[in-house]
């Protein structure tokens, strides 16, 4: 009989806007200052930058 092997689940990382689990290697990140910020996707980036840079 053959062992399964089994694949661990990739490290996942929080949308800074939506706040849904993603893979950490498919994640959009911003870098800025010492930290880094994970999005989903273009639409949640947009967002955030909407709401936190250009309204600074």
């Amino acid at each position: 009989m053959r062992d399964t092997v089994k694949i661990p689940d990739p490290v996942r990382v929080a949308c800074e806007v939506c706040l849904n689990g993603i893979p950490a290697s498919e994640a959009r990140h911003a870098e800025a200052g010492d930290y880094v910020m994970h999005f989903c996707g273009l639409g949640c980036y947009q967002v955030w930058r909407e709401h936190c840079v250009d309204n600074q």
